[in-house]
């Protein structure tokens, strides 16, 4: 990180969060889940934009942290992205959760977003002295809907033809070990040898399955074998790690530090993928990123979120660390928010290029933000 960078917010006068509403993707291909935006305002006038993760039923009491935090923090004149993480460190007592660390992504990628615009720099430049503009993407092929082998092939095909960089599939789901690979085998030959193909296993409640299938599926040179079992199951992981001649992603589910310093200490992972609207803040996923740096290890952010503001904060920060590998992109998700905002980047060969704007780099029309809503939010602070 770049240590000459840590710029006093100012004080800030409003908080206001949007909680869209899940619905269908135009093309009817998946589900796309409730997305939580956060804006803070300085009274200043400069505006930063968060997100935080989220899973059904939790986005009302994620939105209630959030605005708790924000009104402790209001009360510092001096706020920074660094001072706001040590006074969350203080608040949680090491009882951070998912949730809690959704609720300080946002507020830090929010402050992280006013610094930008204050400086009048992009997020990356903030990050690093010399960043990245191009970051290498691929495409997460997720259909609640869709299974059919056929089907989840010919979209593959169609991903890769749209400019990304690979494809990720996930063999199990709903198939044995035997029918996983038969529809690996099957997307490989229609995507071909060179383009990168993730596997993604997401958690089986039965790991052997895992063993199972991965001498079925090294024939067919997969870029990596995501989260073959629980990431919390450390031991088991770098077993798997240990038998098998593949690339092993873990740690979406993961906040905080602890959990990455012992998977990183049981070389348990050749590539971790924290999701960036989840771990915690982007000061810790730049953490992360120096210890996996000493191991040798990758880091590939995690985003299942919109394609608007946390993944403008997942490519800014890809874009000023070493060891980035590909970053995930949603392509239905990335074209229903496109409906309401300019996510401040754009695809091109596999890449994703980001713009020279401050901060984000993202915009969002708020008034068409609001006809996709169930909640909005609006508190004055300071009073």
């Amino acid at each position: 990180m770049n240590p000459e960078v840590d710029l006093k917010v100012g004080n800030l006068s409003k908080i206001e969060t949007w909680i869209t509403s899940p619905t269908q993707s135009d093309d009817g291909w998946t589900e796309i889940k409730s997305f939580l935006f956060l804006r803070l305002t300085t009274s200043d006038g400069f505006e930063g934009w968060g997100e935080a993760f989220t899973l059904p039923y939790r986005e009302i009491a994620i939105e209630k942290i959030i605005h708790n935090l924000v009104n402790t923090i209001a009360k510092d004149k001096n706020i920074t992205p660094h001072t706001f993480r040590d006074i969350v460190a203080n608040i949680s007592d090491k009882h951070r959760g998912i949730d809690f660390s959704a609720a300080t992504s946002a507020i830090e990628m929010a402050l992280w977003d006013i610094s930008g615009k204050i400086s009048k720099q992009p997020l990356a430049n903030l990050l690093s002295k010399n960043p990245k503009n191009s970051i290498p993407i691929y495409a997460t092929n997720w259909s609640n809907k869709e299974t059919q082998t056929e089907t989840i092939g010919r979209r593959a095909v169609k991903l890769i033809e749209q400019n990304f960089g690979g494809v990720k599939i996930y063999p199990l789901q709903n198939r044995s070990p035997k029918e996983g690979a038969d529809f690996v085998s099957y997307v490989r030959n229609l995507i071909g040898s060179d383009t990168p193909m993730m596997l993604d296993l997401a958690s089986p409640d039965n790991f052997n399955l895992s063993y199972e299938l991965a001498p079925l599926i090294t024939p067919f040179n997969p870029y990596w074998y995501e989260e073959p079992v629980d990431g919390e199951k450390t031991r088991i992981l770098a077993d798997i790690r240990s038998k098998t001649n593949l690339r092993i992603v873990t740690g979406e589910k993961q906040c905080g530090l602890p959990h990455f310093e012992e998977t990183l200490a049981a070389n348990a992972a050749d590539i971790l993928n924290p999701d960036i609207a989840a771990v915690g803040g982007i000061l810790d996923m730049k953490k992360i990123s120096e210890l996996s740096l000493k191991k040798d290890v990758k880091v590939s952010p995690h985003c299942w979120n919109s394609m608007s503001i946390a993944a403008a904060a997942m490519l800014h920060f890809c874009a000023s660390i070493e060891n980035a590998e590909m970053a995930e992109i949603f392509p239905e998700y990335l074209t229903h928010v496109m409906k309401f905002s300019d996510p401040g980047f754009k695809i091109e060969h596999g890449h994703a290029i980001l713009g020279n704007e401050p901060g984000l780099g993202v915009s969002i029309d708020t008034s068409l933000l609001q006809s996709f809503c169930s909640d909005y939010n609006e508190e004055t602070l300071g009073k």
